[in-house]
């Protein structure tokens, strides 16, 4: 009997197991298949055909040397002296309880943002060649935080660190500043979490933005170091490709000069440029020092100095150009000016500006856009067209003025031009002394009479336009606008400042770009397209990093090119030994005897190290 209730208790264990079993090899349902895995880039294999050579690597880059870590609320400025056979760099760097990054840049200048006040972080630079191959690292530390603030000391006139756009809005009675620029081509920029300051963006890839503070910099009594005024402005617009123009006019013009460079500035007017020729001040100053690495993002402190001797400009505390003009007007206005790089869209940084001096009253007015009939500044005998604008914006106004902007053309007389706005001749007068020279911009200011302001009155005036003796074709309108002091009771405003947009920072790295030269077999450039059939044709890529940078302060390094000549692959170079090449030259010889006679095409494929692609073509002709 125990012998049997243990057969069953056994037989019952095994049909338990077994139920187990069956249930565990129940069917189940399949897993969904998943996003495909993405495909690995490209790689660049060296390959060269018959009547080729291609370059060879040469010795590894030197390690840079000199590195410098400037701290700055979230954010680690690092610098260091460029090294011998880099073409750029890899900066890594390192903080507890973050994650480690990485980027390579074509500058020996970066800017980490998003960094934690107060934490140390770990730095690595190490150079990089056209071929990839990289230097040993040179180690830096750095703490973020407040940094040296004593360049804000003494801007008790205006200091202005762009929390908002508060700052800007012309519909807001006592903004600090009117932004100029091509609507449509500047926008303010949606900041982004580690941006500061004013982001603006420049989206046709050859405009310039214009700030000009309302309230005038008024200059201090000489002290005992001879300072009379300084100006103040950190921004990244002086990066790789940029422009950062810094003026003090005698008067508060909209725009000085011209963009194409040929026109004059109002006499009087102090101007200090940076950019990638180097730096200067006015026509008669001089060239002191280089101003020192300036990668894209980066913010540097530009200062601009009047003294009794002349006038300073300097980068980071450092003085890089001179005048030893000493200016005769005791106030002026300041225009910060920046563009990016030519024929690309590009995002620039105002993080803060201000100046010396007593402060003096802001404005109280507000603007509105007007367009214009004619964009064209018409002679007083040329007919109008028919447009106009609404009255509604000055059925409030305690007072109002229109502002025009404009280019002088030749034989133009800017001091006798006048708006016409419906029946009324508003005499214009320039708002400081006028320069003669074709191409020059201007801006002038005419009143509005007290007769079109309040609420009685036609709803619309017609038309709008700006004569002056002598205007031919090239004076044209840049910008204009009504400045209005409003009453009591404004009606519903509109701006001539660009609103904030959704346009958001990329945040893909670029890959450099590539140009290709033709030369004959020295090398040296073709005059012609037009060659013999015969001998060697040095083929010339290059690769370039600087502009790239601009999108997000980074490279997508490459990793190799190809040459395609007539539609055949000739050549074929890898760059990456160790990480993507940021920049290069290659001088890549190929043979021309047996080649047909007639028109040839060349070809350079760049591929990056996560696979982007990129091109560029010339031609050639054979005799």
């Amino acid at each position: 009997m125990r012998l049997r209730n243990r057969v069953l208790a056994w037989g019952s264990a095994v049909l338990a197991i077994g139920a187990a079993v069956v249930l565990l090899r129940a069917p189940v349902e399949p897993p969904k298949p998943g996003p495909a895995p993405m495909p690995s880039p490209e790689r660049v294999s060296r390959f060269a055909a018959d009547d080729v050579v291609l370059p060879e690597a040469g010795a590894v880059p030197d390690t840079p040397r000199d590195v410098r870590v400037r701290a700055a609320p979230g954010r680690l400025l690092v610098s260091w002296a460029e090294a011998a056979r880099a073409t750029g760099y890899e900066v890594r760097w390192s903080g507890a309880d973050q994650s480690p990054g990485t980027r390579l840049v074509a500058t020996a200048d970066t800017q980490l943002d998003g960094l934690v006040d107060g934490r140390e972080y770990r730095i690595e630079v190490r150079a990089v060649d056209a071929f990839g191959q990289v230097s040993g690292p040179v180690l830096a530390k750095g703490n973020p935080g407040p940094g040296d603030t004593s360049w804000r000391d003494g801007l008790t006139g205006l200091v202005d660190d762009f929390p908002d756009d508060s700052s800007l809005r012309a519909d807001t009675v006592g903004s600090l500043w009117h932004l100029s620029g091509y609507r449509g081509c500047v926008d303010l920029g949606a900041r982004a979490v580690g941006e500061v300051g004013l982001p603006i963006d420049l989206g046709c890839g050859a405009d310039e933005a214009v700030l000009r503070a309302r309230a005038p910099m008024v200059l201090d009594e000489s002290t005992p170091d001879g300072d009379l005024g300084r100006v103040a402005v950190v921004t990244d617009a002086a990066g790789p490709g940029g422009r950062l123009t810094l003026d003090l006019v005698p008067g508060p013009a909209d725009r000085v000069g011209s963009v194409d460079g040929a026109g004059s500035l109002p006499l009087g007017t102090v101007r200090a440029v940076v950019d990638d020729t180097g730096a200067r001040v006015g026509s008669r100053g001089e060239f002191v020092a280089a101003p020192g690495p300036r990668g894209a993002g980066a913010l540097h402190l530009y200062e601009v100095r009047v003294t009794t001797t002349g006038v300073t400009l300097s980068q980071d505390g450092r003085v890089i150009a001179s005048s030893p003009v000493v200016p005769s007007w005791r106030s002026a206005w300041l225009l910060v000016g920046v563009r990016g790089p030519e024929g690309r869209r590009a995002r620039v940084h105002v993080a803060s500006a201000g100046f010396t001096g007593v402060a003096s009253p802001v404005p109280q007015v507000v603007e509105t856009p007007v367009n214009l009939a004619t964009r064209q500044v018409l002679d007083p005998s040329a007919t109008a067209p028919s447009a106009g604008i609404l009255r509604r914006p000055l059925a409030t106004a305690l007072s109002a003025r229109l502002v025009v902007t404009m280019v002088v053309s030749p034989g133009m007389d800017v001091g006798a031009s006048w708006i016409q706005l419906g029946t009324a001749i508003l005499p214009a007068r320039p708002v400081a002394p006028p320069p003669p020279e074709p191409g020059s911009v201007v801006t002038v200011i005419a009143d509005v009479p007290q007769s079109l302001l309040g609420g009685n009155g036609s709803d619309s005036l017609s038309p709008l336009v700006v004569r002056a003796p002598g205007a031919g074709q090239g004076a044209l309108v840049q910008e204009s606008y009504l400045e209005l002091v409003p009453g009591p009771i404004a009606s519903v405003r509109t701006t001539t400042q660009p609103a904030r947009t959704n346009r958001q920072r990329p945040t893909v790295d670029a890959l450099p770009t590539a140009t290709l030269t033709l030369g004959d077999s020295t090398g040296r450039p073709l005059t012609t397209p037009s060659i013999p059939a015969q001998g060697r044709l040095v083929i010339t890529v290059a690769l370039t990093g600087t502009a790239a940078q601009w999108d997000t302060g980074s490279l997508e390094g490459v990793q190799g090119f190809q040459l395609w000549v007539d539609g055949r692959m000739t050549a074929s170079l890898p760059t990456s030994s160790h990480t993507g090449a940021p920049a290069g030259r290659y001088a890549i010889p190929v043979a021309l005897t047996g080649r047909a006679v007639g028109e040839h095409t060349v070809e350079v494929r760049v591929i990056g190290t996560n696979g982007t692609r990129g091109s560029t073509l010339t031609q050639f002709t054979t005799t």
